[in-house]
């Protein structure tokens, strides 16, 4: 079972239990700063966060018990709801900058899509069967989904 502290300047680690000793560990990320959010596992193993304060998307190998930041764009990235898809990309909601975006980790890139109102409630994301990633922003008490089109959708939406 694994956690993420995020409840004062003292308790800022993700962390693991095994629940069959109930032994408990914690790793601190390499930031000062940060404040793990949204905990996600992808399908390598992976542990991924959002460092609410730090601006990033970070990855912890458990194996190798090493993190890596993703720096987000932005004056002010706040990566809070996340959620990861088929291809093991990561998919945040930016609390302050009214975007939702992706991240490949393969190359680093970050894609970011304007949202049609504020997005600072989405807590959480997911992927359907069909690709879409769906989210809720909870002040707007609205539902949405971002479905980004393939080559081939662009080339037909552009004639």
């Amino acid at each position: 079972m694994w956690f993420a502290e995020f409840n004062s300047r003292d308790h800022h680690s993700i962390g693991k239990v095994d629940v069959k000793t109930n032994k408990v560990t914690k790793w601190t990320p390499p930031s000062s700063d940060s404040r793990p959010r949204r905990l996600k596992i992808d399908s390598q193993g992976m542990v991924w966060f959002g460092d609410y304060f730090g601006g990033n998307l970070t990855r912890f190998d458990p194996k190798t018990e090493t993190f890596k930041e993703f720096k987000l764009p932005g004056p002010m990235p706040t990566p809070y709801g996340m959620g990861i898809d088929h291809n093991d990309e990561i998919w945040y909601a930016s609390m302050y900058t009214d975007v939702i975006g992706r991240l490949d980790p393969k190359t680093g890139k970050v894609t970011e899509y304007p949202t049609p109102y504020g997005e600072r409630g989405t807590r959480d994301m997911f992927e359907d069967s069909q690709g879409r990633i769906w989210y809720g922003a909870q002040p707007y008490m609205r539902v949405g989904y971002v479905r980004p089109r393939t080559a081939s959708q662009k080339s037909i939406a552009q004639k």
